[in-house]
């Protein structure tokens, strides 16, 4: 996801970066286990498992190396030659593709007749030598995670250098060259659309054709402004095709009602015997969340607002607790998330608030009179305040990240001249419609798909509607028929009650 730090966090289970000697002039291919032996690999069938031993940061090669894994799923028609590569990225930064293979397998299994599917565990992360910085659990507040990001870049040091996408792309075309493939169909999925664009921009030779769902382009805004109004829109849009279960306007007015109510008055609750506040913020995070993913409650919003301003709160505190993150190892064979990994590519690569270069007081100051000169209207109905702070990629976030003079990741092209298909979910604002129009302007033959009545990650719907769309345009390099979107059921909405 474009966002981290949204689920539940896991445990590391190792120290990251082997920062022994330099790293050799050619790196070494090891295989992990044969085809013969999917237990020992992955749990899907047809895959080859492999690590590459790559320098940590390749201007730096003193700073030792570090291992990617990688796993290619063959093709079911091995007696031709493959008709292409799926790399695919389920983003983060931080998620694994591994622990998603069965999921790429199902979703795209179609393309497994005749093409292979190569994922990649991006460096830092599952079994590619995870990071470790110290992040096991989210904190309560803003405040404190702002500084659990801070020591994550101090417990790393100059290891930090080495999470950047620029780096996490150069892994995969290394990986792309061990293989002899000649170029690529990119698949990015959120965060893995802002990786496969960085993949494109640093070696455009070698992309075939790039499907981006819920994208951003490498110079989004970090007030997060579109998706306040894909916010608004998701309200609307679902209200309008509710069947009068709700009214989007009176919705939006009176989740302003309880912002400011919460704002002044915040409700005591707890989680597993700790205490937290239910604020204003907390309200914007439960309605981004839920509409990120809105098969898990949007439609409960509408009720769960208006009971709570008639003072019953318990569904709301529900919602939170819902929401709430936790602590502890996965009973899962892969890690799925990385949030040692993911704040490092974050405050590497993403655009800044401030001035890298000031101390972190300055950089404070600079932060608070810019959002001061924000417009209140732009964020209706959460607040400014509110909003910026809810996503934990945007806004401060990186605030008291300490390496002043680290690398910076450019936003312009050129890009390749390929096909590109960008697909956005309509309710989806964490990476808005509007943001998957600007990435696909950074294209010259991009054209943008919007899903009906879906959030994030549009191709995970149940129908197969969209995972066939993304397929037929890799397979064919156009957009076949869309006509299935139309049958994509409205969200259930739970009545107000109201007239």
């Amino acid at each position: 996801m474009k966002k981290i730090f949204r689920r539940p966090i896991v445990l590391a289970t190792a120290v990251t970066v082997a920062a022994t000697a330099a790293v050799a002039a050619t790196p070494a291919l090891r295989a992990e286990s044969s085809p013969d032996e999917p237990a020992g690999c992955l749990p899907v069938p047809r895959a080859e498992c492999g690590t590459l031993r790559v320098p940590l940061v390749r201007a730096h090669p003193e700073q030792g190396s570090t291992s990617v894994a990688y796993a290619v799923i063959r093709r079911r028609n091995t007696s031709r030659p493959a008709a292409g590569t799926i790399a695919v990225n389920p983003g983060g930064p931080g998620d694994s593709a591994f622990a998603q293979a069965a999921m790429y397998v199902q979703k795209f299994g179609g393309l497994l007749d005749n093409s292979d599917l190569l994922l990649i565990d991006p460096r830092g992360v599952n079994r590619s030598d995870p990071a470790n910085c110290g992040i096991t659990s989210l904190p309560a507040t803003r405040d404190a995670f702002v500084r659990m990001i801070g020591d994550c870049g101090k417990t790393l040091g100059p290891r930090a250098r080495g999470y950047t996408s620029a780096e996490i792309a150069d892994d995969m075309d290394a990986i792309r060259a061990k293989l002899g493939i000649g170029r690529l169909d990119l698949l990015g999925q959120s965060y893995g659309t802002y990786l496969m664009t960085v993949y494109a921009q640093r070696h455009p030779a070698r992309v075939r054709s790039m499907v981006l769902s819920s994208a951003y382009p490498l110079a989004f805004d970090m007030w997060a402004r579109p998706g306040a109004r894909a916010a608004r829109r998701a309200i609307q849009l679902m209200c309008e095709r509710s069947a009068g279960a709700c009214d989007g306007r009176q919705v939006l007015r009176d989740i302003s009602r309880l912002a400011q109510r919460l704002g002044k008055q915040p409700i005591s609750y707890t989680v597993e015997g700790e205490n937290r506040r239910l604020d204003d913020t907390s309200l914007a995070i439960i309605v981004h969340d839920l509409a990120t993913s809105p098969s898990k409650g949007l439609g409960e919003i509408p009720a769960m607002v208006r009971a709570a301003l008639r003072g019953d709160t318990g569904r709301l505190i529900e919602a939170a607790r819902r929401l709430s993150p936790m602590s502890g190892s996965t009973a899962r064979e892969e890690q799925p998330f990385n949030p040692n990994q993911a704040a490092p590519v974050m405050c590497n690569d993403y655009p800044r608030l401030w001035d890298r270069k000031a101390s972190v007081g300055t950089r404070l100051r600079q932060f608070s009179a810019k959002r001061a000169a924000l417009p209140e209207k732009a964020f209706w109905p959460f607040g400014k305040r509110a909003w910026t702070s809810v996503s934990s990629a945007n806004g401060n976030a990186c605030i008291r990240w300490p390496d002043q003079n680290g690398p910076v990741q450019p936003t312009g092209g050129p890009f390749p001249d390929v096909p590109v298909l960008v697909v956005s979910g309509d309710l989806d604002p964490n990476t808005a419609t509007e943001e998957g129009r600007l990435a696909a302007r950074q294209f010259r033959r991009a054209a943008v798909v919007e899903v009906p009545n879906v959030g994030h990650i549009p191709e995970k719907e149940p129908s197969g509607c969209v995972a066939g769309i993304e397929s037929g345009f890799i397979r064919n390099l156009r957009i076949g028929d869309t006509s299935c979107l139309s049958a994509i059921p409205p969200l259930p909405v739970r009545s107000t009650g109201a007239r």
